[in-house]
């Protein structure tokens, strides 16, 4: 107890804090008041250790009072936010103190309770909001007002809508806001008398924004061309909430259209340009939801904007479902850019009135364009489109041999399968490849001996895409032809096929184990995953024999499906790892120990290592399994921790400030 009534020295945080500590149990009133003395020591860690043990060993009526004093200690900041953290932590519990507190309270700690209060959200507090919203001190009334609205009680619907008539800006501004979170449609004709206050216009369209009443476009809509540029940009922001909530497109378009005539789109379309990233986001959405062809100039040359590609993209989405023919001749330019977007928008759109433009732009000069093409035709379920389709399987771009593959996939009611089949005997070895994907993700198990058959095939590429789809078919005699893909001269096939093999439920490793002594690294590491993914306890010493292995990957891999595995064997073998000099096989291995229990303390040592990663690992495995019992270790450590990006972690992962 007197070396917390010591001065604090420079150096001596450690003492003062195992002093205080040192008054756990006590019990007594004298220990109460040494405790929220050492509240407002400099140090953080002095201040959580008084918190922790107030609010562990005390009722709280022995220390709240105390607490509440410590808000109009002005010259410490740090007694005060302490204070602050722990009467909110307390929560509903403090609420009666922080009421009998108020009245004899300064403005400042008045404020403080009533922003403690707000945070808290306990209702039985809603009088002394009430009463706030009549203090002296603007400040008080305004955080009263911004927690009300907070809280979402309708019973203060009637006190705040008295606040935004009552002519003062000051509090009218976030009542406006209040009334909108709360959602009571009471508050509506008063948001709609505060519009016509110009200093309350961009609060109230907040408001209302959140209400998103539809009938009130007819009073915000107008403001479109108001004569402040600032109130245009909240309305259109506004304008795209209501949209974003759910008010129909031609609901709002048609008010837009109906209260500002034609031309409102070109002062729309020069917010579109604004710096504010809002701004222009709401400004593009309403040149589309207006669907007017004269948007169109302006949203293609905002494309060029990276950062508002895809509001523009959507844009245009909307012009095209209202009106499909609008795009058709932008789909014939000549300009590539220009056709290569509009073909994705079309895409989107899928007018049948596309159909055969789609068709024609299988041709297209430009890659992008045909594989478009190719996603619209199966956007529209034509059958008739498949043999058009069929051609792209062996365009010279695999991306869009690619999107072939995908629309022929949504086009699988109108394919012959048998068709296909032959392909896998085609002199194009693309179309036999392509043959291959497309089987295996409609799901042709009649298919299985032909690409067991096509595992021979000469191309690599075929022989990969063969893998592929006998992994997506699962069925026992697609693992059988997988097996015998792991005999395949190409490193990259056995890979792929043991990778296959354990992502079938039920499979045992006995093929896989074979591929431990692959010639080839990556194969050892895919086998190694593999293994890890059945899930068979049974591989765990052929995975332990791996540790050893000269291939780093090789090595971590193998802890990570140990890790997988789990077991008492599997564990003991990940925690010999800590020994390692490689700095990633360490970390790898701390950060496997998680999925086990017992090796706490091994990994703690790891806090005080040189190399900052391994701290940050051991951190997020030690908040995974000894969460809540490292608080008094973390916290020394904090303090000594130089490296920002570990003391970042200590405080998402830990609490500690």
């Amino acid at each position: 107890m007197e070396e917390t009534r010591r001065p604090p020295a420079e150096g001596d945080t450690e003492i003062r804090r195992k002093a205080v500590l040192e008054l756990r149990g006590r019990q007594s009133t004298v220990a109460v008041r040494m405790l929220l003395k050492a509240m407002e020591d400099p140090s953080w860690r002095v201040r959580k250790a008084a918190s922790e043990i107030l609010t562990n060993e005390y009722p709280v009526e022995h220390y709240a009072d105390g607490l509440i004093k410590l808000l109009a200690i002005e010259e410490n900041a740090g007694a005060r936010n302490s204070a602050i953290e722990t009467l909110v932590r307390l929560g509903k519990k403090v609420t009666t103190h922080l009421v009998d507190a108020y009245d004899s309270s300064g403005r400042d700690v008045r404020k403080f309770i009533v922003d403690i209060i707000g945070e808290v959200k306990d209702k039985k507090a809603l009088p002394l909001l009430l009463k706030a919203l009549k203090d002296e001190d603007d400040n008080v009334k305004a955080s009263a007002v911004e927690h009300l609205g907070q809280m979402g009680d309708r019973s203060v619907v009637d006190a705040l809508i008295e606040i935004l008539n009552s002519g003062d800006i000051w509090t009218a501004f976030p009542a406006a806001d209040a009334l909108g979170r709360i959602g009571d449609r009471k508050a509506i004709p008063a948001l709609l008398g505060a519009l016509k206050v110009k200093a309350l216009r961009e609060p109230v369209l907040r408001g209302l924004s959140h209400l998103s009443a539809p009938e009130t476009l007819e009073h915000i809509v107008p403001l479109l061309a108001d004569a402040s540029r600032s109130i245009q940009e909240e309305t259109m922001i506004t304008v795209g909430t209501f949209y974003h909530k759910g008010v129909p497109a031609d609901f709002i378009s048609g008010t837009i259209h109906r209260l500002c005539g034609p031309e409102v789109i070109h002062k729309i379309a020069k917010h579109a340009w604004s710096a504010k990233t809002d701004v222009r986001t709401a400004a593009i959405l309403l040149l589309g939801l207006m669907q007017d062809e004269r948007a169109l100039g302006p949203l293609l040359d905002l494309y060029s904007e990276e950062s508002v590609a895809e509001d523009v993209k959507k844009a245009l989405a909307f012009i095209g479902k209202g009106r499909p023919e609008s795009l058709i001749g932008l789909l014939r330019s000549d300009n590539e850019y220009q056709r290569r977007l509009i073909a994705e928008v079309a895409v989107e759109v899928a007018s049948p009135l596309y159909r055969q433009l789609f068709e024609d732009l299988l041709s297209d000069r430009d890659g992008h364009v045909r594989a478009f093409a190719a996603i619209g035709l199966s956007r529209l379920r034509d059958k008739g489109a498949v043999q058009s389709l069929k051609r792209l399987l062996s365009d010279p771009y695999e991306d869009i041999q690619e999107a072939a593959v995908a629309a022929l996939s949504d086009l699988r009611e109108g394919l012959d399968v048998e068709e296909f089949v032959a392909c896998l005997r085609a002199e194009d070895a693309a179309l036999r490849k392509n043959a291959a994907f497309l089987l295996g993700r409609i799901g042709a198990r009649d298919s299985i001996a032909a690409l067991g058959f096509a595992l021979k095939d000469a191309d690599v590429t075929v022989r990969q895409a063969v893998v592929e789809a006998l992994s997506s078919l699962k069925t026992e005699e697609a693992a059988k032809y997988l097996v015998f893909a792991l005999t395949d001269e190409n490193p990259h096939i056995r890979a792929s096929a043991a990778l296959s093999l354990g992502s079938m439920e039920g499979r045992r490793p006995d093929p896989l184990i074979l591929l431990l002594s692959d010639p080839d690294d990556s194969v050892k590491v895919a086998a190694v995953r593999a293994i890890g993914m059945t899930g068979d306890r049974s591989a765990v010493g052929h995975l332990v024999n791996m540790l050893v292995n000269q291939n780093g990957f090789v090595v971590t891999t193998a802890i990570e499906s140990l890790a997988r595995l789990g077991g008492e064997e599997a564990g003991n073998a990940i925690a010999n790892m800590l020994g390692t000099n490689d700095p990633e096989i360490r970390r790898t291995a701390i950060r496997s120990l998680s999925c086990f229990s017992g090796f706490e303390e091994r990994v703690l040592s790891f806090l005080h290592d040189p190399d900052w990663a391994t701290r940050i690992a051991a951190l997020e495995t030690l908040s995974r399994c000894a969460a809540g019992r490292l608080d008094e270790k973390i916290g020394e450590l904090y303090d000594r921790e130089e490296d920002p990006a570990v003391r970042r972690i200590m405080e998402e992962l830990f609490g500690v400030r």
